[in-house]
């Protein structure tokens, strides 16, 4: 299932703080699980709190499908930037589109939330200026579990 949040009077935003980033380069779509998992494992081997949830962002496709792909998450203290994991004290967007997938079926489920996100932004003579970022959240009893997706649009005159 997706809901979408997109109103042109209300955008979304993305703010986070102590945020440790870093892009991973030629991903296919079997390497997810495992750049999260390697993303994640990065951030806690700084000796790093994780104070927030897992954002990411796809920058670039090839013709082959592979992909470049920035991921971020927010931490409790800054740390010193090095090649494995990046650091910077925010990270700020606003004026987003907004929508959601709450269900198992991610790849269906995005491809029609997307083509909902272009159309609203067609609709309303808006002009996407970022990709698309996610952002995996889950319930606090952390039973039920969504992906935002956001993406930054200016308003055309």
């Amino acid at each position: 299932m997706r809901v979408k949040y997109m109103d042109k009077n209300g955008y979304s935003y993305i703010m986070m703080k102590n945020v440790a980033y870093k892009t991973y380069f030629d991903v296919t779509m079997d390497d997810y699980e495992d750049i999260l998992k390697d993303f994640t494992n990065l951030a806690i081997s700084k000796g790093k709190t994780i104070t927030g949830p897992l954002t990411f962002a796809v920058t670039q496709i090839d013709l082959q499908k592979r992909m470049n792909i920035d991921l971020f998450i927010s931490v409790e203290k800054c740390f010193k930037s090095n090649e494995e994991l990046s650091y910077r004290t925010y990270f700020c967007l606003d004026n987003m589109l907004h929508g959601r997938i709450t269900s198992n079926n991610f790849i269906t489920d995005e491809i029609a939330l997307l083509e909902d996100m272009n159309e609203f932004a067609s609709d309303n003579n808006l002009t996407f200026t970022s990709p698309y970022y996610h952002t995996m959240r889950k319930s606090f009893s952390g039973e039920q579990g969504w992906i935002d997706v956001k993406a930054k649009v200016y308003e055309n005159d």
